[in-house]
């Protein structure tokens, strides 16, 4: 008996700890939006103090700090609460601020994940039913929720950078940074290579938070930052990243995007995609949710290596090689 029902238990228990998943999520949103963390920044504090300083209900806010402690957010000692570790990572001034995830991820995000039925059992993004509009559209009329996203973006961009940046890039002068958010990503490749020249394509609403990326980079004299539509045509240049941009476009459209940076591209050009590339098999990927977020999110998919080789080859290009990068991307390396 013992021997059959442990693993039982134990399945339960792992399955019951999934189930609340989106319960601890909306718990740290809230303390995200609620600005806890930076509250909590010089030292611990009581429930009553913590919610007269965000506008709070003091009982309420002692069950939200209490139950993230035992997720280990916070910590708890004689009724006051301090940030662990963790915690710190909520705090808006820190450069590791995962803030606008918890913000977005609980959010926008979070209430078109639950239509997740709808895309399910219509192949079509619950996003659009659900606020009426395509994604970016719905960020270029709703801005802040469009400076969460970008911020967001730009976090997740920053660690990868390195990566990128240390690619062989010999015998490029000007790369075209395609889709790039804010620019970080340009900045950090083109700081890596002095004699580099940089130009970011982008929707006008990032553009002069670019700009100023790129002034406090030093790199501002080398990168330029302009309006544009990379499914149109694109400016030429020796390499071209594109970073997450394919994985939010069905294949058509990623061909067709691939095909401009064919056109556009010097002879002997490079092409650095940056993506989550899915692992053969049911071996764990964080590629794999981010899959279903682009099934509700948009018309995007992430994709297995062999569908990405099948997409440089549909847009005039062959693969070179993929590697490995920080945080589970991968930089795919394509050449005319």
């Amino acid at each position: 008996m013992t021997s059959t029902s442990a693993p039982v238990s134990s399945a339960a228990q792992n399955l019951a700890q999934l189930l609340v998943g989106n319960q601890i999520q909306q718990a740290i949103h809230v303390a995200a939006k609620l600005g806890i963390a930076d509250q909590l920044r010089d030292g611990p504090r009581d429930s009553t103090e913590l919610a007269a300083a965000v506008g709070a209900h003091p009982g309420a806010l002692y069950r939200l700090l209490r139950a993230l402690a035992g997720y280990g957010i916070v910590a708890m000692d004689d009724g006051r609460f301090s940030l662990t570790p963790v915690g710190e990572l909520l705090r808006s001034d820190t450069p590791r601020s995962v803030r606008p995830f918890a913000l977005w991820s609980g959010g926008v995000s979070y209430q078109a994940f639950g239509a997740l039925e709808h895309s399910v059992r219509t192949g079509s993004p619950a996003f659009e039913n659900l606020y009426g509009q395509e994604f970016f559209h719905y960020l270029a009329d709703h801005p802040e929720s469009g400076a969460v996203f970008d911020e967001m973006m730009s976090r997740h961009t920053v660690p990868v950078a390195g990566a990128v940046a240390e690619h062989d890039l010999s015998g490029v002068d000007v790369i075209v940074d395609v889709g790039g958010g804010r620019g970080e990503l340009l900045a950090a490749i083109v700081g890596a290579h002095p004699a580099m020249r940089g130009v970011l394509v982008e929707q006008p609403r990032v553009l002069d938070e670019a700009r100023r990326v790129f002034e406090r980079a030093g790199v501002a004299d080398r990168c330029t930052a302009v309006a544009g539509d990379i499914s149109q045509s694109l400016p030429a240049g020796d390499a071209y990243v594109l970073k997450s941009v394919l994985h939010g476009l069905p294949d058509d459209e990623a061909v067709r995007v691939l095909a401009n940076c064919r056109r556009a591209m010097n002879p002997g050009g490079l092409l650095l995609v940056v993506e989550f590339v899915l692992p053969p098999g049911d071996r764990p990927s964080p590629g794999l949710l981010m899959d279903l977020l682009m099934l509700v999110g948009c018309h995007g998919r992430e994709r297995t290596a062999a569908e990405f080789e099948a997409l440089l080859g549909e847009a005039g290009l062959r693969l070179v090689k993929i590697s490995s990068a920080k945080h589970g991307y991968s930089i795919v390396a394509g050449a005319r």
